[in-house]
């Protein structure tokens, strides 16, 4: 920055990320290009940013480009800002030189340089300083009210509009897997028994688990589906996106018992586990959609491939079931997606379901082996802190619900290595790699790993996990907050930024304010500290006008005003004895509880409070504070919490 202002040169500012395809071409097209290095380096000081190490210098660019660009935006974004940070031109793709209806890279240097040496240059700056002003004036930080209950009703019914009954999710293409909308909906149905609400669950995670945006040989999704049938899908795969889909597809399994949703969970664990965790215990950030120059080759078969693999009768039997055709319809080849269930499959060829269920296990143990024969996708090997945080949470929970000791050692190994490598003197970073631990978290680090923490808890893991969690929130607290209000995405001593903003919109990942709207009832819950009720108050009262006018783009906060006005929401206190007696029956107890708005403490040394009745290992059922009589015989201590 100092170079540019010395220098009176603008900044090209280009933003992107590892596995961007469009990214990656404007690389090999300009940016490795000399003709194109001379010309940006004479013009400019020039930046390159990954939005996945800075997501709040992107998400405050991108908003600002929103204004200058007319169209969709997206990445790459190539900005040219002033000596002191403003932009006054932002662009997505740029090719070298002027090609269809594009300004090429070279013509646009030469036009900004030229402007920039004449009169023309403080208009340029009064432009930057306009849009500037007109984002910094539409801000909110702070409410007066709290949406109502009813609001939750109201979203329902809008989701209820705008879904598409045949395959799930929201009418239109592309389709997106927003697995938090189905963790909403089931919170719903078990409030209200709305039979809409569990038919737009399962019919979405159904159509999700048969189409093309499952990897139905190795497990895990990918990023989105480009048709509105989920068949066919953009092959990139993201680390929170399978974070927040196991989460959903394991409290269906909760609620519904379908044998299909664990099994999808526990597929997309084991993908995780077995390409995505790094030795010392980390999660990687993704994986890229292209291989050997092409998008999908990885994931992608002819038909003639599959017969020659699994043979003529089992091969023929195979493609049918998974849509592979002569002509498939990426690039001729094709992604597995399923029509119809198995059982609808083997009724309808007559077929043994046991005999039918082996030979697909085996075709696609076979086709697995020969897929990893091929050149993998470029991995995202960075350890970015809240994805992670993302992930430990649906290891910590998927390991508790399902008794897998192995997730739950998983969860332990990558919550540790966060914290010996990215907690240092008391502030979180946001990125590990190569031995190197850079960049200021974002209020989604602090947010996402406290999410994790907790689950961590409540799993029975050690109080060393609350303390850190608490420890974390205290941060935000004092760096991120607003004084009776949300939340800023950067902490107060940000260098980077022009403007501190408040985010509550969900994305691909839900808002951060609403994460940790729901960690301060979840912290409420465990510890009685009024302070967390109020600062979650503090939030939901910001987001009020929004949830009144667009509830749909805000649902991980309606997620949080489902526990805020559950009446019926409980901290189960089991007082462990010397001997932790009772221990694994209880767990298996409170697996089968179906609300995810009870709290677990799990109390390893006696309290004066709560203490171990008699010696025993004793169980205190509390509802804002007040215990019901405490309970220290197995039997009546797995009868209340099966009435939970």
């Amino acid at each position: 920055f100092e170079k540019a202002k010395i220098e009176d040169k603008p900044i090209f500012l280009s933003i992107g990320y590892a596995t961007c395809h469009w990214c990656h071409a404007m690389e090999q097209e300009s940016f490795e290009d000399l003709e194109v290095a001379d010309a940006l380096n004479d013009s400019f000081v020039c930046i390159k940013v990954d939005r996945e190490e800075l997501p709040d210098v992107d998400s405050l660019y991108m908003e600002l480009a929103q204004s200058i660009i007319w169209g969709a935006s997206g990445w790459p974004l190539n900005l040219v800002l002033t000596p002191d940070l403003k932009p006054f031109f932002a662009a997505t793709y740029l090719p070298k030189r002027s090609e269809r209806g594009l300004i090429g890279l070279i013509e646009l240097t030469q036009k900004i340089k030229g402007l920039w040496q004449s009169e023309a240059k403080e208009r340029l700056i009064a432009q930057s300083d306009k849009i500037i002003g007109l984002l910094s004036t539409h801000h909110r930080t702070s409410g007066i009210d709290i949406a109502k209950e009813d609001l939750i009703e109201r979203n329902a019914e809008i989701l209820f509009r705008i879904a598409d009954s045949v395959w799930g999710g929201v009418k239109g293409a592309p389709k997106f897997p927003l697995g938090y909308q189905s963790n909403f909906l089931l919170r719903y149905y078990l409030h209200t028994k709305e039979a809409r609400a569990l038919f737009l669950v399962e019919k979405t995670l159904d159509m999700m688990h048969r189409g093309g945006i499952y990897d139905h040989l190795g497990g895990g999704f990918h990023r989105y589906s480009v048709d509105d049938h989920w068949h066919v899908p953009h092959f990139e795969k993201m680390l929170y996106d399978n974070a927040i889909l196991a989460s959903a597809y394991l409290e269906a399994w909760k609620v519904t018992h379908r044998p299909i949703y664990r099994e999808v969970c526990q597929e997309t664990l084991d993908y995780i586990a077995r390409d995505m965790q790094l030795p010392e215990g980390g999660f990687c950030s993704a994986e890229d959609a292209d291989s050997e120059g092409f998008e999908g080759f990885y994931y992608t078969w002819s038909r003639q491939e599959v017969i020659d693999l699994l043979g003529s009768v089992k091969g023929s039997l195979f493609c049918d079931f998974y849509n592979i055709v002569d002509h498939g319809i990426v690039d001729g080849k094709n992604v597995l997606y399923m029509s119809s269930s198995i059982e609808e499959f083997v009724a309808k060829h007559k077929l043994d379901l046991l005999d039918f269920q082996l030979l697909l296990n085996e075709g696609r143990s076979i086709l697995l082996k020969e897929r990893s024969k091929r050149e993998r996708p470029f991995k995202d090997d960075k350890i970015i802190t809240a994805w992670n945080g993302l992930m430990i949470a649906a290891f910590a929970e998927a390991g508790f619900t399902l008794q897998r000791e192995d997730y739950t050692a998983i969860a332990l190994k990558a919550a540790q290595v966060l914290k010996t490598k990215l907690w240092q003197g008391g502030r979180l970073l946001r990125r590990y790699r190569d031995g190197e631990a850079k960049f200021a978290a974002t209020l989604d680090d602090y947010v996402f790993l406290i999410k994790g923490l907790l689950s961590l808890f409540e799993a029975g893991r050690g109080n060393e996990w609350l303390e850190w969690a608490i420890e974390l929130a205290d941060v935000i607290e004092r760096d991120f907050k607003v004084r009776g209000g949300a939340l800023y995405q950067a902490a107060a001593d940000n260098e980077y930024l022009l403007i501190r903003r408040t985010h509550f919109a969900d994305g691909a990942e839900p808002s951060g304010n609403a994460v940790h709207t729901e960690n301060l009832l979840r912290l409420y819950q465990i510890t009685g500290n009024r302070n967390y009720l109020m600062g979650a108050e503090d939030i939901m009262r910001a987001t009020y006008d929004l949830l009144n006018i667009y509830s749909v783009g805000y649902c991980y906060h309606l997620i949080a005003l489902e526990r805020f006005y559950d009446k019926h929401k409980a901290t189960c206190v089991i007082a462990l004895n010397s001997t932790e007696d009772w221990k694994p029956e209880i767990q298996k107890a409170l697996t089968a509880v179906k609300s995810a708005h009870h709290a677990i403490v799990w109390q390893e040394k006696d309290s004066v409070e709560r203490p171990c009745k008699d010696g025993k290992t004793t169980l205190y059922i509390c509802h804002e504070g007040v215990c019901k009589e405490p309970l220290n015989s197995k039997e009546a201590i797995l009868a209340a919490i099966a009435g939970l």
